[in-house]
């Protein structure tokens, strides 16, 4: 309390050890068609002040076809078999620890350079995990037991961070937005009231109003139906799994829409309240909705592409739908959406951009989150290496106390230390005084 009484003080005391972390997010969908690499360096000249964030590379890697149906066939047959999980966790973490080690030849970078691995795998839930510490050093860690997390670490000597979970941030009628997702850190303008549509396999839609300081509630951030996950579950069953999507639309260009078949999917399908399973993303055939929509199809005598063409305009519709309802919920009838950023693996698709487009306000500006320096398709790997930051920022502070202790599910937010952690540790320390770093309220992204 005396230091904040005195004013600038707190910030002047760290200046002189300011923050440097590069941290290479990873990502890979339930699908595990492919892993998303983010290279991100990170500075803050102190805790106080806001976290600049430069893009420094992105890349998509496939994931080969026989591995993903390796782990796959092993995700299904884990309740019977309890082995089945602790194979899952060696192959993911061969498969994240070669995507490293690819991404790192390609672009001449040494292991050195990267202080932390942040990854996600949304094809492996916590709780059908091996049990296994908050925190393993890599060199005490029996083989059996390792997580992916630990293998990944092990395998490339960078610590290793996994499952994050959203840090809390503390929320005040002044800063509404700063509870929600990363997103609104990175997207928050001064006066413009902003909405994010993510379409990877589900669709995500957060309002983030501007940073103006007058009282709102929490903005919501939902999740709210298919996004490319049945798009690409039909063309994995249109073309017999030689094609697993079409990110851009050409497949479903060449179709005709069914007009009626789409308005009786949505009127049967209320999103807003429950999202379609994510084992859709893994099945080439299955029991549920879009397989539904393929039989509904084939009956009428509909081609491939007409096929692809209305499972397109019903994940089109829905963004509209939902986003509709959002703004409906949660915006006064005088509130202008200004700007809506459509980012993630559907943002490619030109059918459902142009859709939106054609039936939105047209004072309604559609922007790729590009244009703030970030990658469409690297926008959850971003996230991703985002929480990875703070997971460690916190966990340094007290990696012997009571932050290892508190985690009563052991493997949420687990970290695996590599080779240079004592180095990664004494910067942090350095820069926040031995002290736990508060939550990063305001992130800017610095365009090359």
């Amino acid at each position: 309390m005396v230091a904040s009484e005195k004013g600038p003080k707190p910030q002047t005391k760290h200046n002189d050890n300011p923050l440097d972390i590069t941290v290479l997010g990873l990502c890979s969908g339930a699908a595990l068609d492919g892993v998303s690499c983010a290279l991100l360096r990170f500075r803050q000249k102190s805790p106080n002040e806001p976290l600049r964030m430069s893009m420094l590379k992105y890349e998509e890697t496939n994931v080969p076809l026989r591995l993903r149906t390796q782990i796959l066939n092993l995700l299904r047959d884990h309740p019977n078999n309890p082995q089945a999980m602790v194979r899952v966790h060696s192959m993911l973490g061969y498969m994240y620890s070669t995507t490293v080690k690819c991404f790192l030849s390609n672009n001449g970078i040494s292991e050195e350079a990267i202080h932390l691995i942040a990854s996600r795998a949304d094809c492996i839930s916590p709780s059908v995990t091996p049990p296994l510490p908050v925190s393993v050093t890599i060199d005490e860690t029996e083989p059996v037991l390792k997580s992916w997390t630990a293998v990944v670490a092990a395998e490339t000597n960078i610590t290793t961070a996994s499952n994050l979970p959203v840090t809390p941030r503390p929320v005040n009628k002044h800063d509404p937005t700063a509870e929600s997702p990363v997103e609104s850190l990175l997207l928050q303008h001064p006066t413009k009231f902003r909405v994010c549509v993510t379409i990877n396999e589900l669709l995500s839609i957060t309002m983030i109003p501007p940073a103006d300081g007058n009282p709102r509630t929490k903005p919501p951030s939902s999740v709210c139906g298919p996004g490319t996950m049945f798009i690409d579950y039909t063309m994995r069953y249109a073309t017999s799994n030689r094609v697993q999507n079409d990110y851009d639309g050409t497949y479903a260009s060449k179709g005709i829409v069914n007009h009626a078949v789409v308005d009786r999917v949505l009127k049967a399908n209320d999103y807003s309240a429950r999202v379609p399973p994510l084992q859709i993303a893994t099945e080439m055939f299955g029991h549920h909705e879009a397989q539904d929509v393929i039989d509904e199809c084939l009956f009428l005598g509909m081609t491939d592409h007409d096929t692809i063409a209305t499972i397109t305009r019903i994940t089109a519709e829905n963004i509209v739908l939902q986003y509709r309802r959002l703004v409906a919920a949660y915006c006064p009838p005088d509130q202008n959406i200004d700007e809506i950023f459509i980012c993630g693996r559907g943002a490619r698709n030109t059918d459902i951009v142009d859709y939106m487009e054609e039936v939105l306000p047209t004072e309604v500006i559609t922007r790729p989150l590009d244009d703030i320096g970030i990658p469409g398709d690297a926008k959850e790997a971003v996230c991703c290496a985002q929480l990875g930051l703070e997971t460690i920022l916190k966990y340094a502070a007290n990696e012997d106390g009571p932050f290892e202790r508190s985690h009563q599910n052991p493997i949420m937010g687990a970290v695996a230390k590599g080779k240079h952690w004592d180095e990664v540790k004494k910067q942090i320390m350095m820069f926040s005084n031995g002290e736990e770093v508060p939550a990063v309220q305001r992130v800017v992204v610095e365009k090359k």
